[in-house]
């Protein structure tokens, strides 16, 4: 080789070494660049799904109160409307009343059948009906009408509000156990 070519070469491959390091840094930035947009994507994402999840489980909590606060409330009607019928002192607010108690249970099973996990369901469902129950006996023997099944009475009537008090327990202690509350937390 002579001895201009020789330097001609060494400036050449100088020159194609720094822009080859240029390219190299410029490519080594961009897969860094890219690997952190994907990991703040992927961070964004798993936030995304525990706020998803936060709100169903507060959904799930805000419905298990409203459930709660509606039965206990319409089992305190039912309660309220026998002992005014057993003593002949109903009253056309009553009656109202007991109506609305029973509209807002059926408002508040209905949300919980949409949202709530199936043992819960299972356990509110098992009120719903016997509240129903408790209703239609007692609003049969206010109108007048005859009972529909053998021991439809007064006294069959409060035994069953008596004993509802063990299907709410158990509704409630089902709730508390979907949303994570321990038992002995009373």
């Amino acid at each position: 080789m002579s001895s201009t070519v020789v330097p001609l070469l060494i400036a050449f491959l100088g020159i194609v070494g720094t822009l080859a390091s240029g390219l190299m840094t410029q490519r080594l930035a961009e897969k860094v660049k890219s690997k952190e947009l994907d990991r703040s994507e992927r961070q964004r994402a798993e936030e995304r799904q525990y706020e998803t999840k936060r709100a169903m489980e507060e959904a799930v909590r805000a419905c298990y109160v409203m459930l709660n606060t509606a039965s206990l409330d319409y089992h305190s009607e039912l309660n309220n409307f026998w002992y005014a019928l057993k003593a002949g002192l109903l009253t056309d607010d009553q009656r109202s009343r007991l109506d609305d108690a029973r509209r807002e249970h059926r408002a508040r099973f209905s949300e919980a059948q949409m949202l709530v996990p199936d043992d819960v369901l299972t356990t509110a469902e098992v009120v719903y009906r016997r509240l129903s129950r408790i209703y239609g006996v007692l609003k049969r023997l206010d109108g007048g009408f005859p009972p529909r099944r053998e021991g439809e009475s007064l006294d069959q009537a409060h035994s069953q509000i008596v004993e509802l008090w063990d299907e709410l327990s158990e509704m409630r202690r089902t709730m508390r156990q979907s949303i994570g509350v321990p038992p002995d937390s009373a």
